[in-house]
């Protein structure tokens, strides 16, 4: 599932904007150790096997993007520097943030490490204060971390954060953030130091010269086949434990255990996402989607395809585990990963109504949806709400199924005679070290496998040497499948979830 948030992020959905503080010329010096647009010399070691430089992101208080609810300035603290924020107005509690320019210089590489520190402090105690790296590729965030603390003094409090970058040529930006911040109560950020770790080989000492021995030709494991893929089962008690469990016996979602996202969209469909589209009630998550009076419509002016899906007209919900600095939510690299669901894309006046359950990479730009469903009638030749389509993406943003070495693969799930949305049925993928296997209650419905010469660059990449989180939504109107609309898409539906459940192979608990 491709998904596009309100900020032009197109990756994991954790965004958070900063408030944030730093020097005019000052800041340029910090982050270069010298003078503005300068890098401080390289130094290197070979047991680290890293170069490590200094990162200029100059600019002062105009330089830097508040939040329009705020405004910086430059002050004088912390023995030199520093940019001050606070809010516009007094009343209430508010969140505020900004964000630094983009970085003089691009990132050479894929995998370095950039790190930053600073000092942050509020005229407020106890507000929760976050700086955040984000890097930035073709103006999309594709990679951030983010590190917080909550003063309980008006003291100085270091901050440090590290980032792994995705991909060559991006860029590096900064950002800060303070929640409920109230008054007129200003939140101060100095001493910033930006440093990049670029991977590098190893300087090899020169040994003694040693006679030729003949070498002995390296045999690859055979790739795995498909019988050794279908036998991998986690859910089985003989090869797994289970890791996440979630039954929805309450009256409320857990917020250590799940996010419920409010307030906002994505920039793909017509539908505005809100809190009170969520609800947990007879055993069961309830995503609720409905058509908006026309009072209530929203407008995105983000939206990808302008004015076909610029007015939202509908309210749908999506809840995910992905963790922030409230919570430490759950995330998982290998393992199989299954709910049990009643989808409401049935094979008439459904047009647009397209739920998903979904796992997304923490750092990288990839994804495995286990399940995506699309109701009908479509606007193509065949109606597909009787099936529904898995997909496996290396990067969202630039995966092609008729690349020669592709970043995506996908297919249609056979279900035989069934018709999904006339019951309860169980969604589900087991990832292994060597394949994947999706599953509909129980029987397999799609394979891949990563040695797959076509694929083998893909799977073997950085996107699946990470860790996954769960998500689980439903967006409403698409550009392929058709846009909901009254005449073909009824007013109210609901995609139900009894359970989610993940477990881990007992050879892979640890890694």
């Amino acid at each position: 599932m491709i998904v596009q948030h309100a900020y032009g992020v197109r990756m994991r959905t954790r965004v958070r904007t900063v408030v944030a503080v730093a020097t005019t010329a000052a800041v340029a010096a910090l982050l270069t150790g010298g003078a503005p647009g300068q890098a401080a010399p390289a130094t290197a070691t070979a047991s680290s096997r890293t170069v490590t430089t200094q990162l200029s992101i100059a600019g002062g208080a105009g330089a830097w993007k508040p939040s329009t609810n705020a405004r910086v300035t430059r002050v004088r603290a912390a023995g030199g520097s520093a940019l001050q924020v606070r809010p516009k107005r007094a009343a209430g509690r508010k969140t505020i943030s900004m964000r630094s320019p983009l970085s003089a210089a691009p990132v050479d590489r894929a995998g370095t490490v950039v790190r930053a520190s600073a000092r942050l402090r509020s005229s407020q105690p106890g507000r929760r204060l976050t700086l955040r790296i984000q890097e930035v590729s073709d103006g999309h965030v594709v990679a951030s971390r983010s590190a917080t603390v909550v003063p309980s003094s008006r003291g100085w409090r270091s901050v440090d954060v590290a980032l792994r970058t995705t991909r060559p040529g991006s860029r590096i930006r900064l950002a800060t953030q303070a929640k409920r911040v109230g008054g007129t109560h200003a939140v101060r950020l100095a001493s910033i130091a930006v440093t990049q770790a670029v991977p590098t080989a190893p300087t090899v000492p020169t040994v003694p010269t040693v006679p030729t021995v003949p070498k002995v030709p390296v045999v690859p494991p055979p790739p795995v086949s498909a019988a050794a893929c279908e036998s991998i089962d986690y859910t089985d008690p003989a090869q797994g434990v289970p890791t996440f469990t979630e039954n929805f016996d309450g009256t409320t979602l857990d917020p250590k255990r799940w996010r419920v996202r409010d307030n906002t969209f994505l920039n793909q469909d017509q539908a505005w996402i809100t809190k009170d589209a969520v609800s947990v009630h007879d055993g069961y998550l309830d995503i609720a989607g409905k058509r908006m009076p026309e009072s209530q419509w929203k407008t995105n002016k983000n939206a990808l395809y302008g004015t076909e899906n610029a007015t939202r007209q509908y309210s749908t919900g999506y809840v995910d585990t992905i963790d922030d600095a409230a919570a430490d939510r759950f995330s998982q690299r290998y393992g199989s990963f299954e709910v049990r669901a009643w989808v409401p894309s049935t094979n008439s006046m459904s047009r647009g109504i397209w739920p998903a359950f979904w796992l997304r990479a923490d750092h990288q730009p990839g994804e495995i949806d286990p399940m995506e469903s699309y109701g009908g009638p479509t606007i193509r030749s065949f109606d597909p709400s009787s099936s529904y389509e898995w997909n496996s993406w290396a990067d969202t943003a630039q995966g092609s199924t008729t690349d020669a070495n592709k970043q995506k693969t996908q297919g249609r799930a056979d279900v035989g005679t069934d018709k999904i949305w006339q019951d309860w049925h169980v969604y589900g993928v087991t990832w292994s070290p060597t394949c994947l296997r999706y599953t509909y209650d129980g029987r397999t419905v799609g394979m891949v496998k990563f040695d797959d010469p076509l694929t083998k660059t893909y799977f073997r990449g950085p996107t699946f040497a990470d860790t996954f989180h769960i998500r689980l939504n439903m967006q409403i109107g698409s550009k392929y499948w058709g846009w909901a609309d009254p005449e073909h898409t009824r007013p109210e539906f609901s995609y139900k979830i009894d359970w989610v459940r993940v477990h881990q192979g007992k050879e892979l608990l640890g890694r």
